[in-house]
């Protein structure tokens, strides 16, 4: 029993997953049969013996395989319920400090989101550009995005997402001096932004690639929700913490946290451990044709079109209304503070993370074409509700839904796309897939000018309006996606 004990001790302590259906004994004793309990090394990995579990450790591909061979007890069975799988990708080490990275990154982002939102407010008193500044660090997805996706196809995605987060933290600390010093108006902030934007043509490919690489194709669903789990757990605590600290201690101390954050990331990036695998080297003889190759094979894959073309509708008519309009809304339409922007804000991740869990205790959703359209219009849904509202309290349940379809548009369609894509084309096809966030740019742009001359609640009323005519339009013209 003691042998049973030890072993069991020493797995633990490797940080690696026991089976889901481990059997407790409670007998004082056990078969003689059982005594033996001698881990034995194989050319794989280490093999635990039968009486705890068979793990293996495979370097091909990075994943810790998982096979379960009970002992016999003499006691009850316990059995856990077979039906959810919420947080099965967290067995797989790799994949923990992927997720810490988008953790970290993420609250880095959304308080990010809130300071400049609420700078740029403060310093101009206009709609029109503080819109367009909350929405600038895609433009350059939108100009260099399919170089990024080549640098993930052909570098350590390891290292290259390290070094981009530590980057940000860098660019981040540069910009909070000047904050706390004083120097600062519309163009550092849009200079700021911009240079944030840089890193993000990188960090979305690695980051999306990373997680496909570790965990098995059937928890590619789970793996992707949990991913955007940890976006929305952020996106639900730092706008409501930003809040509070520009309340008390202004701009420059919430800065000072992002990056903080952003180095977090970079710790958690390096300590990722991938076996080393063969890229084709990169060339700038060659840089052409193989983004030209990357095109040519999304080209004929009609299902990757269909998602790419409909994610083109949510970062241009919708996140931009949403999160770009929300401090027009704060200080115009609910006549609140930072706080309430804060509140606003969080509602949002609070939607995000409902979305995200419910998502993940599924699993392997079957019709993943027919969520990522019904997604879309409970978005066109929740922003024509909202733009109607004037009360606080009801904006609240108003923005979770809103949020609760947008983040399960997003994960359902990464998952699908990377169940399709083969490992060499992930960085190239990610990022042309994620060429529709540079569309957010042009749509903070049209927000902006219509919350100018409009106000803000007609200009969510017209977003939902041509979110609903487009995804219209799509059905009409292509049933694929709903077939999938």
């Amino acid at each position: 029993m003691s042998s049973i004990d030890n072993n069991r001790g020493q797995l633990q302590a490797d940080n690696q997953p026991l089976a889901a259906n481990y059997n407790t004994v409670q007998n004082t004793s056990l078969d003689a049969s059982l005594a033996p309990d001698i881990a034995v090394p194989t050319s794989q990995g280490v093999i635990a013996s039968p009486v705890t579990s068979d793990i293996v450790e495979s370097p091909a591909t990075g994943h810790d395989d998982v096979q379960a061979t009970p002992a016999r007890p003499r006691s009850r069975r316990i059995r856990m319920p077979g039906n959810l799988h919420t947080f099965d990708s967290f067995r797989y080490r790799n994949y923990r400090f992927v997720w810490a990275t988008t953790l970290f990154s993420s609250g880095g982002f959304w308080m990010q989101q809130i300071v400049i939102g609420w700078l740029m407010y403060d310093i101009t008193q206009s709609a029109f550009l503080t819109t367009l500044a909350m929405g600038l660090d895609a433009l350059p997805i939108l100009l260099v995005g399919p170089i990024g996706g080549l640098l993930v196809d052909s570098w350590d995605r390891r290292k290259l997402l390290a070094g981009i987060y530590a980057y940000q933290a860098t660019v981040t600390s540069v910009f909070a001096t000047l904050v706390l010093a004083g120097y600062v108006g519309p163009v550092h902030i849009f200079g700021y932004i911009m240079m944030m934007g840089v890193g993000w043509v990188i960090l979305d490919p690695a980051r999306a690639s990373l997680v496909s690489t570790t965990v098995p194709g059937e928890s590619l669903v789970n793996a992707f929700a949990l991913n955007s789990l940890g976006f929305s757990v952020t996106r639900l605590a730092a706008p409501a913490i930003g809040g509070g600290l520009l309340a008390l201690v202004g701009p420059g101390p919430a800065l000072v946290i992002e990056a903080v954050l952003q180095g977090m990331a970079a710790i958690a990036a390096l300590a990722i451990r991938l076996p080393q695998t063969k890229r084709a080297e990169l060339r700038i003889k060659t840089a052409f044709s193989r983004l030209l190759e990357g095109a040519l094979y999304v080209k004929g894959q009609p299902i990757i079109l269909s998602v790419i073309a409909l994610s083109i509708v949510p970062p241009m008519m919708s996140f931009p209304f949403l999160n770009g309009l929300m401090p027009v809304f704060a200080a115009e339409v609910f006549e609140t503070g930072s706080v309430g922007l804060g509140l606003l804000m969080s509602s949002l991740g609070a939607g995000s993370v409902m979305g995200t869990l419910v998502l993940a205790s599924v699993g392997n959703v079957k019709y993943k074409g027919r969520l990522i359209i019904l997604s879309i219009a409970l978005t066109s849904l929740t922003m024509l509700a909202f733009s109607q509202v004037t009360s606080l309290y009801f904006a609240f349940p108003i923005l979770i839904v809103s949020s609760v379809g947008m983040m399960v548009f997003f994960s359902t369609a990464s998952a699908l796309v990377q169940s399709i894509v083969p490992d060499e084309f992930r960085g190239r096809v990610t990022s042309i897939s994620m060429f529709s966030f540079g569309m957010m740019p042009i749509g903070s742009l049209t927000a902006g000018i219509l919350a100018q001359r409009l106000g803000a609640p007609t200009a969510m009323m017209i977003a939902a309006g041509v979110v609903a005519f487009l995804l219209g339009a799509f059905l009409l013209n292509s049933r694929l996606l709903w077939r999938t």
